[in-house]
C-alpha cells in the first residue's frame, strides 16, 4: 500500500490530543516487532523508552554508537539495557572506526559540507543499512523545540527508511517532558545521561558538542563552530523533506485509514 502525508491526516487528527503511551500502544498493536525506538540516550528519548517499558511493550531499540560519543552516554545505553527488560537494545556502527575515515577523508567536521557528511556517514548510514526490517521508527521529536521541529505531527514519512515515522511525544511541551522526568527520577525510573547535568541540554558527538549557557538555546552547544547547523540530518523533519509517499505492506491498510486496533 501507499501512503502519503494526505493518508495520515485523519491518524494524526485522531492522535492529536492522545497522550503519549496511547500513540506507543497503538504503534506497538499496529507494527508489533515491525516497530522500533530511536534513542540517542538523551533525556527525552530516554523518557520514551522508560514509557514504553514501564507500559509493558516490548520494543526493539535503536542507539547509533558514532565511534566518537562521550563515555557518559555509552554509560547510560548501559544503564538502559539493565533497567528496561522489555526492551532489546540493538547499537549500530558506522562502517570504519573514526580514525580510518579520517585517514581517508580528513577531519571532515570542520566545515559544514564536511559536516553533514560526517554526520551521514557515522550516523545516518548505520540506520539506513537497516532499510526494511522495520516499518516504523519512534522518536521523541517535540513541536515546542521549535525550528524545524515546529509542525512535526504523530506520524510521518520516512522515504529514506521507507517507514513511518511515530513522535509520540509531538504534543507534549518542555513542561510536560520535564515533569515526566521529575515524576520518574532515582532508582526505577528514566536513565538520565549525566552530562544534562554537567551544562549539556543536547548531546551528540564530543568534538562537536559544548558545554551550553543559562541564557542560549539547548541546542547551541551542537556544532558551535558552524553557523546555522542545527541537526545531524537522522530526522527526515530536520531536513525540510517532504516525501511524497512509502510503500507498506497492505496488512496496515486498515488501521492506519482508521486509526483501528
Amino acid at each position: 500500500m501507499r501512503v502519503t502525508d494526505l493518508g495520515l491526516a485523519s491518524l494524526n487528527e485522531r492522535f492529536r490530543a492522545a497522550e503519549p503511551v496511547e500513540v506507543l500502544r497503538f504503534a506497538h498493536r499496529t507494527f508489533g516487532d515491525r516497530a522500533a525506538i530511536l534513542c540517542s540516550m538523551q533525556s527525552s528519548s530516554a523518557a520514551l523508552c522508560h514509557l514504553a517499558d514501564r507500559a509493558g511493550l516490548a520494543f526493539d531499540v535503536l542507539f547509533v554508537d558514532t565511534g566518537v560519543l562521550h563515555a557518559e552516554t555509552r554509560a547510560t545505553r548501559d544503564a538502559l539495557v539493565q533497567a528496561h527488560p522489555n526492551l532489546r537494545v540493538i547499537t549500530l556502527h558506522p562502517e570504519r572506526t573514526f580514525a580510518e575515515q579520517t585517514t581517508e577523508l580528513g577531519v571532515l567536521y570542520l566545515d559544514v559540507e564536511g559536516q553533514r557528511r560526517c554526520c551521514d556517514l557515522r550516523k545516518s548510514a548505520p540506520l539506513r543499512a537497516l532499510r526494511g526490517r522495520y516499518d516504523a521508527l519512534l522518536a521523541p521529536l517535540r513541536r515546542d523545540e521549535g525550528g524545524a521541529r515546529a509542525g512535526v505531527q504523530p506520524f510521518a514519512l520516512d522515504a529514506e527508511m521507507n517507514a513511518l515515522r511515530v513522535h509520540p511525544f509531538a504534543y507534549l511541551g518542555h513542561g510536560g517532558l520535564e515533569a515526566y522526568l521529575a515524576a520518574n527520577a532515582g532508582p526505577g525510573g528514566v536513565v538520565v545521561n549525566p552530562l544534562h547535568g554537567m551544562g549539556f541540554p543536547s548531546i551528540g558527538c564530543f568534538p562537536c558538542t559544548t558545554p551550553v549557557l543559562p541564557d542560549e538555546p539547548a541546542r547551541a552547544g551542537r556544532w558551535r563552530h558552524l553557523a546555522g547547523v542545527q541537526y545531524c540530518g537522522i530526522n527526515p523533519v530536520d531536513r525540510g523533506e517532504a516525501p511524497a509517499a512509502v510503500e507498506l505492506p497492505d496488512r496496515y491498510a486498515t488501521l492506519l485509514v482508521t486509526g483501528g486496533a
